[in-house]
């Protein structure tokens, strides 16, 4: 079995149950890469699905939110305001992903006692 791991619309690793090839670009790059530390994560993402750790099917999607789990804390995505590059830099992750893990966050926030929810469907266009 072997699973290609894209990563911003381009095959950039393939997985298999024991072990990941990343692709020359990537290969090729310092240690501690943060886009290859990040693609490494969602390898390990492949391979849990491939020796049945967890459920598939593989996606890109699950396999950033896998690995954006693994490498930014939840606590530092709780905060309202957050200096991406300057966090980013110091976790050794992606900005963008460190971006869109906070937005993803703040989306699926629970609202807090003087925050009044509306259902999508009744907001204006």
């Amino acid at each position: 079995m072997l699973q290609p791991i894209t990563y911003r619309g381009r095959t950039v690793a393939a997985a298999t149950p024991r072990r990941f090839f990343l692709s020359d670009d990537l290969d090729d790059r310092p240690p501690g890469d943060p886009e290859m530390v990040f693609v490494c994560f969602m390898c390990c993402y492949a391979r849990e699905l491939l020796t049945g750790r967890l459920p598939g099917p593989y996606s890109e999607d699950r396999a950033r939110q896998f690995a954006q789990a693994a490498l930014i804390p939840a606590e530092l995505l709780e905060r309202d305001q957050l200096d991406a590059a300057h966090t980013a830099a110091a976790l050794g992750v992606p900005a963008e992903e460190l971006r869109e893990a906070h937005r993803h966050a703040h989306r699926l926030a629970p609202a807090g006692p003087d925050t009044e929810e509306t259902p999508l469907d009744a907001r204006s266009p």
